[in-house]
């Protein structure tokens, strides 16, 4: 009995250290790669779990490090609510022209973790552009598209916006009935054959912007985006908008209509991948939890993102087979895309047990074919990380220091599986039961005796 309750005892504390193996690593992502003059630059660390602790951010030569703010929410990793902590650190630049952020380290959770080297464009203000070049109206409602034309799978952003020039003397003002008015928008242009993407706007805010050089506010009545998922071409009807202007001391229902649009859709060039690839523009990061050296049967941990635009829902990372240098397992997959965005990222973390020495380039186990829509041709995307291993191969060395993950490439997923707990609690039952039919039959031979 007191032999299982240890066993018991083992394999709580086991499964724990198995659970908390499995929290995500950090993730960093330094945003945008062009700055003006007078933007800011973010460097953006998601950590999940909680209790946490992050360390200072660094600070960059060429930037003045300015606010600190930090956001929460809740993602499902593995079906499993998890909590997500979003520490945003922002800078402002005092130079222009491309500049280097050179790598850094920071502390997460008492860990250091380190960040690679990124360039970015601070834009002068001579090369300012104006927010927008179209043609409208002082009061115009417009239905304006991202492209023209689009590949199959390509995201085609959509957005239903109200302008009001800065020179317009008059008072405009939204009826009761907005909502209603967008929602049947949202019925009328959503075009078929094609996956949306939603953004939920609950407030219209007004946002000034630049056009031609003459100021106007725009107000964001809807916001989507399309990924066509055929080659038939999209048709976007006009649409009329109910507004109130004043005229005297009162306000009068006037009507503004859109002009309809159309987008070509383009096949997919032949390939034999050429209903699994992701289309879009896409990118690695990749983090190493030690970038210095690895050590036979120790294992590290691996974190492996893909970002840029595209639909991340279809967006897959191989999945990697074990080699004669290493064993490969996956542990989390978190995908993040806001509704209505063209950017997103789907990251996996990977725990990774080197079985021999040497030196070994990560693009051997690590790429993704997708459809590059910027170059209009199939691309790969290949790790850039090299990983140095030292000690004696696992099958020469018999002191290599056992790891949780040892042994577990030996299991077979094809075979019936056996809960060893439950066996181990059926086994302790009846050893305790057949102990107390043995001290029962002992008792009775003695009494006979008597």
């Amino acid at each position: 009995m007191l032999r299982a309750i240890k066993y018991c005892y083992f394999l709580l504390i086991f499964s724990f250290c198995g659970v908390y193996a499995q929290n995500s690593a950090p993730r960093v992502e330094i945003t945008p790669d062009e700055i003006l003059a007078d933007g800011k630059l973010e460097v953006r660390l998601f950590v999940i779990g909680t209790p946490y602790s992050v360390g200072d951010f660094p600070e960059i030569e060429g930037f003045k490090k300015e606010n600190r703010t930090i956001k929460h929410s809740q993602i499902r990793i593995n079906k499993k609510k998890e909590d997500q902590h979003q520490i945003s650190q922002y800078y402002t630049p005092e130079v222009s022209g491309k500049v280097i952020i050179p790598a850094f380290e920071i502390l997460v959770n008492q860990k250091t973790w380190e960040v690679g080297a990124r360039q970015v464009t601070v834009l002068k203000k001579e090369e300012y552009k104006s927010e927008k070049d179209i043609e409208i109206d002082q009061v115009d409602f417009e239905v304006e598209i991202s492209k023209k034309r689009v590949f199959v799978g390509e995201g085609l952003m959509l957005n239903i916006n109200f302008y009001l020039s800065d020179k317009t003397t008059s008072q405009w003002q939204f009826p009761t009935n907005i909502g209603a008015q967008v929602e049947g928008f949202a019925k009328r242009i959503k075009p078929n054959d094609c996956l949306e993407s939603r953004l939920n706007i609950s407030n219209l805010v007004g946002k000034k912007v630049l056009i031609k050089g003459e100021p106007f506010t725009v107000y964001n009545l809807y916001e989507a985006v399309y990924y066509p998922l055929n080659d038939k071409d999209v048709q976007l009807p006009s649409l009329e908008l109910l507004m109130q202007k004043q005229k005297g001391g009162d306000f009068v229902n006037m009507t503004l209509k859109s002009k309809p649009q159309s987008v070509v859709v383009e096949k997919l060039p032949e390939h034999p991948l050429k209903e699994k690839v992701p289309v879009g523009v896409f990118r690695f990061n990749e983090q190493l939890n030690d970038e210095k050296k690895q050590f036979t049967g120790n294992s590290f941990e691996y974190t492996l993102t893909v970002v840029g635009e595209g639909n991340f829902s279809g967006v897959n990372i191989p999945k990697v087979e074990n080699s004669k240098q290493f064993d490969f397992f996956e542990s989390n997959v978190v995908t993040e895309q806001s509704s209505g965005d063209l950017l997103g990222s789907k990251s996996v973390e990977y725990k990774i047990i080197p079985k021999e020495g040497g030196e070994f380039d990560m693009a051997n186990y690590f790429s993704l074919i997708f459809f590059n829509t910027a170059l209009a041709r199939y691309d790969t995307l290949k790790s850039k990380r090299v990983v140095l291993v030292s000690g004696k191969a696992l099958y020469e060395n018999i002191e290599v220091k056992k790891d949780i993950f040892s042994g577990i490439e030996n299991l077979k997923t094809d075979e019936k599986s056996y809960n060893f707990r439950e066996i181990a609690k059926v086994f302790a039952n009846f050893v305790v039961g057949l102990m107390i039919l043995m001290y029962l039959y002992i008792l009775k031979s003695k009494n006979k005796g008597q």
